[in-house]
């Protein structure tokens, strides 16, 4: 049978129909076997990013949908900083400010009728260093509780809390840091400069040696530059701890911002900051990795220090990665001399078989005599990697040999042929060396646990492997999560960066080039 001309294109379409649905399929199971795998790659981490907004880490069963990533609480925090500190960002407590926050609490019928019993408590964060006892919130507020409308067996209360300041002095309101104790009360202005500060009420002078040393208050400057004088306003409160508990048979229903932990059977609740700000709503446990971890020496922040200790020995051992690794892979590779595969098979290969916690004695005795136990030390340790080696040599076979051929006919030796031929060659070989030398330095754990002695000189996975055991050994773990997304985050954008050039070979960067 002749298949007419018109027949014959219509197959030809069906055909071309179900090929490209075809391809459409594979296209799709592969993006859904990308996107499951994205999910078991980047799910801990997700979670882990989840968890450490959280007040309660621990939460069972743990929740997607947090408060603090709400709109609605977002907004509240914001006005709750406002109404504490003028600040609806970072939020906070100073003198002469009011805060209102409301509670419902649920006393059915049968059951007590009292109000709420509501206090200011004490939260006074163990810090890795010795920081002198700061003041708190409920020493120097007022607290008024005063009942509300009430719908069904709920009953609104409305809780205010006044910070009176401790001057009726007026004048220009500063912020400053007291200083070292002495005859009197001196106080260190953000210009660095050190004034008297004067007491001129009861009040301030009932609360001056409860107030210690790097203690954060505002000040009332009053007089002229010759003659000026600074009265104490009342110190500036972080955080604003508040209690609330009810009698058996009742219960609390919510409060303006949800309880950052509960007890009792809904009978107790805590939070352990009513003017948070957003900041300090959303992101308290990264503000505290640097917060609750200043040197009171320096007064800089201990975990700003380590991310940039961690910051310059990444960059060294990336440096002397790239420049020691790629000669010694260029020469194992390419050259010929005596002893090259016995070099290679001890200097390399045997080196990667034996861990590195076989050498530990030798060489932490050999770092002590020299007087390098720190940073250096711990960079000089690692001034070669073995993996580093083997990586450059197996690239630096797979170029073709025409390469250095031609820089041979035009007179160049085996150092410039290395520096103008091949290494501009190796670029794929290079990046990934970076990486992965990068991301090893980064994570390197056992080493700066041997050799660092100083919290000055931690790196972060030691000074993270503390926040377990300052905190009464129990762990606090939204500040451990926090500063585990946040050691996390440059490795990650290292890689989302640079991983192209994983997928380049040897000879398409020859050809290239």
């Amino acid at each position: 049978m002749t298949v007419v001309p018109s027949q014959r294109f219509i197959n030809a379409g069906k055909n071309e129909q179900w090929l490209a649905r075809r391809r459409w399929a594979r296209a799709g199971w592969l993006y859904l076997f990308m996107i499951v795998m994205s999910f078991f790659f980047l799910g801990p981490f997700l979670m882990g990013l989840l968890s450490s907004l959280k007040d309660n880490p621990n939460e069972y069963p743990p929740r997607l949908i947090i408060p603090q990533i709400t709109g609605q609480y977002i907004s509240k925090a914001y006005s709750l900083g406002v109404q504490g500190g003028g600040d609806g960002w970072n939020g906070g407590l100073k003198p002469g400010r009011s805060v209102a926050f409301d509670v419902t609490v649920a006393s059915p019928k049968d059951a007590p009728q009292a109000p709420p019993s509501i206090i200011l408590f004490p939260y006074q964060p163990t810090s890795l260093v010795a920081l002198a006892r700061q003041a708190q919130a409920k020493d120097y507020t007022q607290l008024k509780v005063e009942p509300g409308a009430q719908v069904g067996d709920e009953r609104s209360y409305h809780v205010t809390v006044n910070y009176p300041p401790l001057t009726q002095q007026t004048g220009d309101i500063i912020r400053a840091k007291l200083g070292p104790p002495g005859s009197g009360l001196t106080a260190i202005l953000l210009g660095g400069q050190t004034v008297n500060v004067t007491l001129d009420t009861p009040e301030a002078q009932a609360k001056q040696y409860d107030l210690n040393e790097t203690q954060l208050v505002e000040l009332v400057k009053s007089g002229g530059p010759s003659n000026a004088k600074y009265y104490l306003r009342g110190p500036v409160f972080e955080r604003t701890p508040l209690e609330v508990d009810v009698q058996r048979g009742q219960s609390i229903v919510s409060g303006t911002l949800p309880p950052s932990d509960k007890q009792n059977f809904d009978r107790s609740f805590a939070y352990r900051n009513i003017t948070p700000g957003v900041l300090g709503y959303t992101f308290n446990n990264y503000r505290r990795a640097f917060t609750e971890t200043t040197d009171p020496r320096s007064g800089s922040s201990l975990f700003l220090r380590w991310v940039l200790n961690t910051f310059l020995y990444a960059f060294l051992r990336v440096v002397s990665a790239i420049v020691f690794c790629s000669l010694a892979g260029y020469a194992l590779a390419r050259l010929s001399f005596p002893g090259k595969n016995l070099i290679f098979l001890l200097g390399v290969l045997f080196v990667q078989m034996v861990p590195s916690q076989v050498n530990l004695v030798s060489n932490y005795v050999l770092l002590k005599e020299l007087g390098l136990l720190n940073l250096w030390g711990l960079w000089f340790n690692g001034l070669v990697a073995a993996g580093g080696v083997f990586l450059m040599k197996q690239f630096f076979e797979g170029m073709p040999r025409e390469l250095e051929e031609s820089a041979s006919i035009d007179g160049a030796g085996p150092f410039t042929t290395f520096w103008r031929v091949m290494l501009p060659q190796a670029g794929p070989a290079l990046i990934a060396l970076s990486i992965t030398q990068f991301q090893g330095a980064w994570n390197d754990f056992f080493w700066p646990l041997v050799l660092l002695r100083n919290q000055v000189n931690f790196v972060l996975t030691v000074g993270l492997s503390n926040f377990r055991s300052a905190y009464g050994g129990q762990g606090d773990y939204g500040l451990i999560l926090a500063g585990a997304v946040l050691s996390a985050i440059p490795v990650i954008i290292v890689f989302v960066i640079f991983q192209r050039y994983f997928v380049d070979t040897g000879a398409d960067s020859a050809v290239k080039g």
